[in-house]
């Protein structure tokens, strides 16, 4: 009986003591957690606004894909500014790159898709306030013959001038050899091309030029020879250039008009042969013949080229040989122009010009 006692007595004293424990551990644990909850809910708004102050509930994934888009849109602009216009002329226009980039790769907040637009108009301005250049032009190259001498006369007595209007109303496509050494052959003088806005075929606007041109420079005091002076012959290119060596030219200039796939070219081109003991000096007067024609009329100069590839020059390189490409058929505006009495005039007045500075070097 006294060990129940002893037992119960025991037993109560136990419950006592968790009773008193769970009341210290509820008075101590429950504040506890409290401050925990109130200094987690301190810290998260922390760790959100790193990425968006605005808005601190905002899916860091949509964060980082409007950092994505944003990073996009800036090297779009890049590219659309840096684009050099003249390395394609069907270059996509600067302002049409730009409206592709105006939509963001994801969903954005209203704030930054305003500020993408007011970056990304700010940029239009920039890439389309200077017009792109027209293709394959060029500055006006500097005057080389004497200022003040503008369509004037020189004295070319002495001189002897061969013309070659190239072509003619018939082609011959009988083969020849290209050049004297080689054994290559070509037609003996092909068709030549036509006006895209006259209409008019090569070989009759050239001729009208060549006697023009003898004409200009006879008054001059000159001696021109013409290889031909009707549409109705059959000389090769052989024969065209047989008839510059034998009267030992001074000058021999072979008149074309050129062609191009690209309507938009234009300007005056310059030949030359690579060859034979004048080589060395070709290119040199071929860039005077050239810019005294541009300097004459205002058209462009493209420079002068150096080959064996034309046999009417291949076979007269004792002399100095030229072939003149006095402007683009295929373009409506060099095409007016080579037809206009006028300008025809300026082209021969151009020739004038580098007859003197041969006859003087």
């Amino acid at each position: 009986m006294k060990n129940s006692k002893k037992l119960i007595a025991g037993m109560s004293v136990v419950t006592g003591l968790l009773l008193i424990l769970t009341i210290v551990l509820m008075f101590t644990i429950g504040p506890w957690k409290k401050a925990s909850t109130k200094t987690s809910d301190v810290r998260a708004p922390r760790k959100t606004s790193e990425k968006n102050t605005e808005d601190p509930d905002e899916d860091p994934d949509a964060t980082d894909s409007q950092s994505q888009g944003e990073a996009l849109i800036s090297g779009s602009e890049w590219t659309a500014s840096d684009e050099d216009p003249w390395d394609d002329p069907e270059t996509t226009e600067p302002s049409e790159i730009t409206e592709e980039t105006e939509e963001p790769t994801s969903e954005t907040e209203d704030t930054t898709e305003e500020s993408t637009e007011e970056t990304t108009e700010e940029t239009t301005e920039e890439t389309t306030a200077e017009p792109t250049p027209e293709p394959e032009t060029s500055s006006e190259p500097e005057p080389t013959r004497e200022p003040g001498n503008s369509g004037g006369s020189y004295d070319l007595s002495g001189m002897v001038i061969v013309i070659d209007p190239g072509h003619q109303r018939h082609a011959n496509s009988d083969q020849e050899p290209v050049a004297p050494w080689s054994d290559e052959t070509k037609a003996k003088v092909s068709a030549g091309t036509s006006g895209v806005a006259t209409g008019r075929p090569e070989y009759e606007v050239v001729l009208e030029i060549g006697l023009r041109m003898r004409d200009t420079l006879e008054a001059m005091g000159a001696t021109v020879i013409m290889t031909r002076t009707s549409n109705d012959v059959d000389l090769s290119n052989i024969e065209r250039a047989n008839i510059a060596v034998e009267n030992n030219a001074d000058v021999f200039l072979r008149l074309h008009c050129d062609s191009s796939d690209n309507s938009s070219a234009r300007g005056i081109g310059v030949f030359v042969c690579s060859r034979g003991d004048l080589a060395d000096s070709q290119v040199k007067w071929g860039d005077w013949l050239g810019n005294c024609l541009a300097d004459a009329t205002g058209s462009n100069y493209r420079g002068c080229n150096a080959s064996t590839t034309y046999s009417g020059l291949n076979w007269a390189t004792s002399v100095p040989s030229f072939l003149l490409e006095m402007g683009f058929m295929s373009n409506e505006d060099d095409d007016w122009l080579l037809s206009d009495p006028d300008y025809q005039q300026k082209i021969c007045n151009g020739v004038a010009a580098f007859c003197s500075k041969m006859k003087n070097r």
